[in-house]
């Protein structure tokens, strides 16, 4: 059995939770990984490999894992060697990450299959994939890469998360509360996992979903640590569900300040403004936008 240890390099950083079974298994993973390497003595990675983890731009990276999966050995560098074929789901991974961050998601769906086919059953290797089939508007696609991921994880927080957005995309709210009700409870100090589930409360279509109580108790949570337009934005929604429409004009004044200095968009100035409009008619605001 082969143990990869993948790494992603993205915008959301995966967070993994380890029991002690885990982290027994994780322990004997390296040892013996480290134990195969001393026996066979493989040599290191190609010199690129190295150069593009360390690289900022994702272009940069693309390129250098490219030159890294091609096992190129340069002469110049003796610390270079040849790429070993239980190496290259690893760096497939991580180039997909990078295509991923550039845009360029046929490319990086190529590599996450070759991650998955090869790897077997691996959680971020679905998230991942799931990860560009949305971005490509593949709705279906993503969902079930997403439900194979937990399959294989239950507790995996982002996926969980990432599910949950889907589902409330989709117009599944019923099914996205579980989802978001347990990242935001298992890691309540990333605001986005609980943001994403206060705005479900507030401006949820389906009345059973909404409760704006508990959206003023979250939303108050996350703009005490960090008071940005958009999660303002939510706590404003949230009290004009709670029908304090004062609270939510004054909040909502607020947005339009701090979405100003930030240099908002128009589209997303106009937007601000039409729901002060709602909270000044004495109207809570719910959001339709569900496909």
């Amino acid at each position: 059995m082969t143990l990869f240890l993948l790494h992603q390099n993205h915008k959301e950083c995966t967070m993994l939770r380890l029991n002690k079974k885990c982290l027994m298994l994780l322990v004997v993973g390296c040892l013996y990984m480290t134990t195969a390497s001393a026996t066979s003595r493989m040599p290191p990675l190609p010199p690129e490999c190295h150069a593009a983890d360390e690289a900022k731009d994702p272009e940069a990276k693309v390129n250098l894992y490219t030159q890294c999966l091609s096992g190129r050995v340069r002469l110049e560098d003796l610390r270079g060697g040849m790429m070993q074929d239980w190496q290259r789901p690893d760096i497939h991974f991580r180039r997909g990450n990078a295509f991923f961050e550039l845009g360029r998601y046929t490319e990086a769906l190529k590599d996450y299959n070759f991650l998955i086919d090869k790897a077997g059953g691996h959680v971020w290797g679905f998230h991942q994939r799931g990860m560009t089939h949305e971005a490509m508007g593949q709705n279906a696609k993503a969902l079930a890469d997403y439900n194979h991921a937990l399959k294989l994880n239950q507790e995996a927080i982002d996926v969980r998360y990432s599910r949950g957005a889907l589902l409330v995309k989709m117009g599944h709210y019923r099914k996205a509360l579980p989802d978001l009700r347990f990242a935001a409870k298992e890691s309540p100090k990333t605001s986005e996992f609980v943001n994403a589930l206060a705005w479900l409360l507030a401006t949820c279509p389906d009345a059973k979903v909404r409760d704006g109580k508990e959206a003023v108790q979250l939303a108050g949570r996350v703009v005490s640590v960090e008071r940005t337009s958009s999660y303002l934005d939510t706590l404003a929604a949230a009290h004009a569900r709670t029908g304090d429409f004062g609270k939510a004009i004054s909040t909502q004044k607020e947005v339009l300040l701090l979405a100003q200095s930030e240099k908002a968009s128009a589209e997303v100035l106009d937007e601000f403004k039409r729901r002060l409009d709602l909270y000044m008619a004495g109207k809570a605001y719910t959001d339709e936008r569900a496909k």
